[in-house]
């Protein structure tokens, strides 16, 4: 709980914000991340995460009082002049990290769709940032942090399609919200898939780590998958090439349209966690990627407007989402850390996980 005269009695005690908090930029220095612009946030509850411009404005690193709540791929950082659109390539940049957005035009599985040749989950997360600004602002009494960019997917005779993003959290946080706008700038109807790939790992993922969503119907990709779907909620221990599991959630919502999903670190003690919330009337769809294998330890929980199987197959099922010229679609992601069992237990009773 934030003390009284919060701002007047963390200011007291500092000779400058930085001390115990804010936005501090930075540039990687080497391998094939150099030269890469990143934004790291601060919260002076323990929360940081690094917002990287250079790479969609996506969040690589994200950790609470030290403990890392995400799942760094093999790649490590990679700048974007290093992507490869062509089949599944993307996963040579893929960094994991906290999020990884995929989209505009299409995400999901490479696919061939009216001529075209599209590869893995789209080029956004690997699209730099424009007019990219941040700030620090006390407000009564907490410092709001705010971080903003834009993303353009365009071609010639293509897409135009812009992604205006604003990050938001606060000195006092344990918390940020993703605000997200795209907008289509262009003369012609353009498809529009936006895929939002959070990736959490260990420490906070372990083999007694529980998921709570309100699953209204789970359907798993293939056979695979079908074999363990009474255990989506479940992990393991980390096996030696363990292939991955993928499965399509339709999610009962609050009445105010509100989804919340929840990951405890430990089920038999609940005192840790991380909570999502997002809008299901725009972000209809929910993927979940298991990844229990050695080395890929890691859960994707994946709101979307699209499913993980590629533009091809959603126009072929009727759901491939599109934007009219002019028009724009705004989207919502709430995540918050659960510090103790109170807050543990306090969100899982918001997920209104089904009896």
């Amino acid at each position: 709980m934030r003390p009284a005269n919060f701002r007047k009695d963390i200011l007291s005690h500092v000779g400058r914000l930085s001390q115990i908090g804010g936005i501090s930029p930075f540039v990687h220095a080497e391998g094939k991340a150099k030269g890469t612009s990143t934004l790291r946030v601060r919260t002076a509850r323990g929360l940081e995460f690094w917002v990287v411009p250079d790479k969609g404005m996506d969040i690589y690193e994200a950790s609470f009082r030290g403990r890392s709540l995400c799942w760094h791929s093999p790649t490590g950082m990679v700048h974007p002049a290093f992507y490869s659109n062509r089949g599944l390539e993307w996963l040579k940049g893929f960094t994991g990290g906290l999020l990884t957005t995929c989209g505009l035009s299409t995400a999901g599985a490479p696919s061939r769709d009216q001529g075209e040749d599209l590869g893995l989950h789209g080029s956004i997360s690997n699209t730099p940032a424009e007019s990219v600004s941040w700030s620090e602002n006390w407000d009564h009494d907490d410092c709001h942090f705010r971080i903003s960019g834009s993303m353009r997917e365009s071609s010639v005779h293509g897409p135009n399609l812009v992604l205006h993003r604003i990050i938001t959290s606060s000195l006092n946080a344990t918390s940020f919200i993703l605000h997200d706008v795209v907008e289509n700038q262009g003369v012609r109807t353009a498809p529009l898939m936006v895929l939002y790939h959070f990736n959490f790992g260990f420490p906070l993922l372990t083999s007694r780590s529980k998921v709570y969503a309100p699953s209204a119907r789970i359907t798993p990709i293939d056979d695979f998958s079908r074999a363990s779907v009474d255990q989506w909620d479940l992990f393991d221990t980390p096996t030696l090439g363990l292939g991955e599991k993928v499965y399509f959630h339709d999610m009962d919502s609050s009445d105010s349209g509100k989804v919340t999903v929840v990951l405890v670190s430990d089920h038999e003690d609940p005192a840790f966690g991380i909570s999502m919330v997002y809008d299901s009337s725009t972000l209809p769809m929910f993927n979940q990627w298991k990844m229990t294998a050695a080395n890929h330890f890691v859960l994707g929980l994946e709101p979307a407007n699209c499913n993980t199987q590629g533009r091809e197959r959603e126009r072929q099922q009727g759901t491939l989402q599109s934007l009219e010229p002019g028009e724009r679609k705004e989207f919502k992601v709430e995540i918050r850390v659960l510090e103790d069992e109170t807050s543990v237990k306090e969100a899982i009773r918001s997920a209104a996980v089904r009896a």
